[in-house]
């Protein structure tokens, strides 16, 4: 096989880096390996690389080099194809989309891999026809914002598999990513054998390495380590890496008055040798996704200290065995976890044993049989756990009258209690929400009145915990006949919450369009009278203090709202009389929409006003109300008119009616005819 690295750059250092170089160099003894890096900023790579590796850099960034690209046109434009949310968009551009596409439309790779998020979206829009694509997680799920997970669901869906370094994680994700198309995997980072002899446990030396960043939480093992030396004064710390955080923990360091025994390395590469001079490892990571430089440290015989944080310290340590782990940012636990190490050394010199043996398991030639095994099984084209349905599942629904939703499956199904079996609903407009619930025996399952479905369009799967195998939820018959109560089974003061099922016809899948809404003014009648049009309905959620007011707000530029006062009909029904001419003369294209709300308080943002409160998902097709025809409202001299008339050129008109938009809120439109 001819596999394929999509990296940032591989000319600097970093976990990603290192990580993709272990891999590498463990496939290239049977397989072509290639490194593409997007950037290339320095003539070397900090890094030695196997001379059997190609390496192929597309951008020169280089400040001295003569072919430097920082100032070509195309890279002074901004990227189309790399999701606008990734944490290094603004580095991308045209010329870094034009140049990855150039490269795998040129490509003969047989697997294509990423290694951040953005180029897992380059991956899955541009790597060649045939080739397996996977995505690599070496962050977590929830270290990236919701809006870039946004953006990366449809690329991800596009992928063949996505592969995290925890289970932590990967269970995250395919909880999160409800894709029945993406194998979601976890295979840890793999760390060669260290090329030196492993510490003896003797010494007086406490080692931490890693980027000098906030989410390290080395202020807190530097508090620690006070009130270590402060007991046992001949043991000094030292922490390698670089990072922004320097300057204040060199500060700290002076204030604290520990330059004599703590001390601030820089980055080295290799480690392995500095590892071999502790007689301790620390890390008091607030977050890991996988913990590389525990398992670096483990390598070299060291026992770890390691705060007991999300994912990768958990599956790599076993607390007591092979390291210790601790509570996150507590000083009090990393200064008696140093103290018990320090003040035994045969425990030091069994822990030290135990680590050195474990890590063994993240030798390269261990990883790397996992991932020729995810290689071969994708090429050759097997249905992977949770790329396939093993059943498609079909679904009955009901609503009933309190706004509860029952689902039944239908037709051949695996028994519940064999297979597992949830429902996962998914809503991913905006960020992702997933909400889970398992079916019992009968195979029915209840989402209960009330439940708290964010507002939004939620998709359906069926997940079979045996297999882990996933797959949309198809729809047979819906009774939707509980949701015709919506607005009968609201209490005074509550907000409104209607959860209706239907059935996307496309794809014949079940769906659900959840309205969640504190305060909400409901549509009733909509009355067309000569030019004037007459809405009346119902506010909802709040009480309303003086008259009401209608505000219409004209989409897109140049900004412009009309505002009409109306009437309380009752305690909370609200009427409006709108003269169609008011919109007409603002018309400022052949088509103006504006928005409705109610304004219920003087000088607070109103709501809009819309029909949510019964069973018809889509109204935009359903409610038709009459249309309005007047002149249309023109802009220019007397002349001009006067010339028209003369000439009888007929009149332009122009439309104007309300109607449904696609979320079921009340709008206006002025079109000429």
């Amino acid at each position: 096989m001819k596999i394929s690295f999509l990296i940032h750059t591989v000319y600097g250092i970093g976990g990603t880096i290192r990580t993709t170089l272990n891999l590498a160099e463990e496939l290239v003894n049977r397989h072509e390996v290639e490194i593409v890096s997007v950037f290339r900023h320095r003539d070397d790579p900090l890094f030695s690389i196997d001379p059997r590796i190609t390496v192929v850099p597309l951008v020169d960034t280089r400040v001295n080099s003569p072919t430097n690209e920082k100032e070509h046109p195309f890279q002074l434009q901004p990227a189309t194809f790399f999701p606008q949310n990734e944490a290094r968009y603004k580095e991308y551009s045209r010329l870094t989309d034009d140049r990855v596409r150039e490269h795998c439309a040129a490509s003969d790779a047989d697997v294509v891999v990423g290694t951040r998020p953005g180029l897992v979206a380059y991956v899955a829009q541009f790597a060649p026809t045939g080739a397996v694509r996977i995505g690599q997680e070496h962050m977590t799920h929830n270290h990236h914002k919701a809006a870039l997970r946004a953006e990366m669901y449809e690329h991800l869906a596009a992928i063949d598999a996505f592969v995290t370094v925890s289970e932590g994680d990967a269970r995250v994700w395919r909880d999160k990513m409800p894709l029945p198309s993406t194998r979601v995997l976890a295979i840890p980072n793999s760390v060669p054998e260290p090329q030196v002899a492993p510490s003896d446990g003797t010494g007086s030396t406490v080692v931490a390495a890693g980027r000098l960043a906030t989410e390290k939480q080395y202020n807190v093992l530097i508090d620690a380590f006070a009130k270590v030396t402060a007991v046992r004064p001949d043991w000094v710390l030292r922490i390698y890496g670089g990072g922004d955080r320097r300057p204040a923990l060199r500060d700290q360091i002076l204030r604290m008055g520990l330059y004599n025994k703590v001390h601030l390395m820089g980055p080295h590469s290799p480690i392995e040798p500095e590892w071999a001079k502790g007689a301790i490892a620390v890390s008091t990571s607030r977050h890991e996704s996988f913990g590389m430089t525990l398992v670096e440290a483990m390598r070299c015989g060291l026992p770890v200290i390691s705060t007991d944080c999300d994912y990768g310290p958990r599956e790599i340590i076993k607390d007591g065995v092979d390291g210790v782990l601790v509570p996150v940012g507590d000083v009090k636990a990393v200064v008696d976890a140093l103290l018990r190490l320090i003040d035994d050394q045969a425990l030091r010199r069994r822990l030290g044993a135990a680590a050195q043996e474990s890590a063994r398991r993240f030798d390269p030639s261990q990883v790397v049989k996992e991932y020729e095994n995810l290689f071969e099984e994708l090429a050759a084209g097997e249905s992977p756990r949770g790329s396939a349905p093993e059943f498609a599942p079909v679904a009955d629904c009901v609503v009933a009258a309190d706004g509860a939703l029952t689902i039944t499956l239908v037709g051949p199904r695996p028994t519940a209690d064999e297979a597992g079996l949830r429902l996962l609903c998914a809503r991913t407009e905006g960020s992702t929400e997933v909400r889970t619930f398992a079916f019992g025996p009968n195979g029915s399952v209840t989402i209960p009145a009330g439940e708290q479905l964010g507002e939004g369009v939620w998709e359906l799967f069926v997940e079979m915990a045996a297999t882990g195998a996933r797959s949309r939820l198809g729809s047979r018959n819906i009774d939707q006949r509980g949701a015709m109560h919506a607005a009968e089974r609201l209490a005074p003061g509550e907000a409104v919450r209607n959860l209706v099922p239907y059935a996307d016809k496309a794809k014949g899948t079940l769906v659900l369009r959840s309205w969640v809404r504190p305060v909400h003014a409901e549509a009733a009648d909509v009355r067309l009278a000569g030019k004037k049009v007459t809405l009346s309905g119902r506010l909802i959620g709040a009480t309303p203090v003086g008259d009401p007011v209608l505000v219409l707000r004209r989409r897109g530029g140049p900004a412009c709202e009309l505002t009409i006062s109306g009437r309380w009909d009752g305690a909370n029904t609200f009427r409006f009389t709108i003269p169609c001419a008011a919109p007409v003369a603002q018309q400022n294209t052949a088509h103006d929409v504006w928005d409705t709300f109610l304004r219920y308080v003087p000088n607070v943002q109103p709501v809009k006003i819309g029909r949510v409160l019964d069973d018809v998902v889509m109204k935009k097709d359903v409610y038709n109300y009459p249309l309005a025809i007047l002149p249309k409202k023109r802009k220019g001299s007397p002349a001009r008119a006067l010339a028209k008339k003369v000439l009888r050129r007929p009149k332009q008109r122009v439309r104007v009616r309300l109607f449904y938009t696609a979320s079921n809120d009340l709008a206006l439109n002025v079109v000429d005819l």
